[in-house]
């Protein structure tokens, strides 16, 4: 079983014995397989590293998408149950002409999927991705006897442990000028439990765990930390035991969250704020470009431009921030989501435990200097009102039907929106207001900005009236 839709714009994800099963999980490492002989034609053998999350229907996709890589000649790689970034850092590391974390991510239970990656960590995202549909369609698989001047073996299989390079290459490139501090991280029972507190606890931290059990049925909350709600525990940890810095994570470990020690939690705009300011202040820096989701508070922009930097807006997705970051050789990028990318020193993808560490180095050089915490230094910026990011439930196969109509006619009364993502709608004043597609669930999601309450539902007002019309 294996449903088209499930090809979205940036990984294939779905409901597992719904949308895929462990026969769809075949045909996509088959297509995958042919997929990566096609790119790199001059190359005999062919090396792909896998790795898996947490989630229970993981062990039997894994295995599966494996035997297929392997009946196609591949040889692979198998890392285990890692976080995404940890597959990323063993895709860049070690040379290997393919990637994939068998993840859903943040999203519920009963999902599943595949993020697909080139060399370099790179991902496979948009019309790639249905190219390899188009394999499938077809069923222009590898034929290992009938398979020209490649290899007519089997692929092999070997294991791979990448935790000991990918601890010590973060400890390399963070400096905690203090480590009494207590922290606490919550991996809402995803795969980043089994592995970043390990390296928090080497760099001298004192680390509280909560929800660091890997449990594919996330029963505590959704590994989302985007969602207030899933930040509520460890909030209410942080100021319990007056520790210093909470941290949370996605489902495979490449969002953020963070609560300061006043228990307060901060939007990943916000966060990405703060490692902006903080790289742009280097001279080497200089100028540098920062990436940003569309869907961000225009305080980031305006900071970035404070700074000397330049601001480069994108569509929502980590393959475009990747784009735009090669585009204009960014070393930040980030979204809304939470997922932040670093390229200072390093390969670029979206990491959060790097982000993460960062972002307490931050947060200890901002109590030696002034002994403020994160809600102390967002309160100097301009006040602005900002909804979170909102999700309106429509149907999957509709949204973007939907969707088309609702920017149609908001274009009627704002010609010059933005339309890279949805629309986007600049008021004037600061103020602006999103309407756009979810590429993984089958949402629309809104969020809205402005410098005045009364502006804010105004603007509010104007695109969830045309939104309400079709949903």
């Amino acid at each position: 079983m294996l449903e088209k839709h499930i090809f979205r714009a940036y990984d294939i994800r779905g409901i597992y014995g719904e949308d895929f099963d462990e026969d769809g999980a075949d045909l996509i490492g088959k297509g995958y397989a042919k997929y990566l002989r096609k790119k790199y034609p001059n190359k005999e053998h062919l090396t792909v590293v896998v790795s898996r999350d947490g989630r229970n229907s993981g062990s039997v996709l894994k295995s599966n998408f494996i035997n297929a890589l392997v009946k196609s000649g591949i040889d692979v790689v198998d890392a285990g149950e890692l976080p995404s970034p940890m597959l990323y850092f063993a895709l860049c590391t070690q040379g290997f002409d393919g990637g994939v974390s068998i993840t859903a991510s943040h999203n519920s239970a009963p999902y599943n999927g595949f993020k697909l990656l080139s060399g370099g960590a790179h991902s496979i995202c948009g019309e790639e991705l249905q190219i390899i549909w188009e394999i499938i369609q077809e069923e222009d698989f590898i034929d290992l006897e009938n398979n020209g001047d490649y290899p007519t073996d089997l692929g092999t299989v070997e294991k791979l442990n990448i935790s000991e390079e990918y601890y010590t290459l973060l400890s390399d490139i963070t400096d905690f000028k203090k480590t009494d501090w207590k922290i606490a991280i919550d991996a809402g029972n995803g795969i980043a439990g089994a592995h970043y507190p390990e390296f928090f606890r080497r760099a001298g931290f004192d680390v509280t765990e909560l929800y660091c059990d890997v449990d594919g049925n996330f029963p505590n909350h959704e590994a989302d930390p985007e969602r207030e709600e899933n930040m509520a525990d460890l909030k209410k940890l942080v100021l319990k035991n007056n520790l210093d810095f909470g941290l949370a994570y996605d489902g495979d470990g490449d969002r953020v969250g963070v609560v300061d020690r006043k228990g307060n939690s901060f939007s990943a705009d916000l966060l990405l704020l703060l490692l902006a300011r903080d790289l742009l202040q280097k001279d080497e820096n200089a100028g540098g470009a920062i990436v940003y989701d569309l869907k961000s508070t225009e305080l980031l922009k305006e900071e970035i431009e404070e700074h000397g930097g330049k601001p480069v807006m994108c569509k929502t997705g980590h393959s475009f921030v990747e784009e735009e970051m090669e585009i204009h050789d960014a070393l930040l990028g980030g979204e809304v989501s939470g997922h932040i990318f670093m390229a200072e020193n390093y390969f670029g993808f979206d990491d959060a435990l790097l982000a993460s560490a960062k972002l307490l180095e931050i947060a200890i050089n901002l109590e030696i200097k002034s002994g403020e915490t994160f809600t102390e230094e967002f309160a100097k910026l301009p006040k602005t009102f900002v909804t979170p990011e909102e999700k309106v439930a429509v149907s999957e196969s509709k949204k973007f039907g939907i969707l088309d109509k609702i920017v149609k006619n908001l274009l009627k009364k704002y010609p010059n929106a933005l339309t890279m993502d949805g629309i986007r709608i600049e008021f004037g004043e600061s103020a602006w207001g999103i309407v756009r597609a979810s590429n993984t669930s089958p949402y629309l999601t809104t969020r809205f900005e402005a410098r005045t309450q009364e502006k804010l539902d105004e603007v509010k007002g104007i695109i969830m009236e045309e939104v309400e019309k079709w949903v």
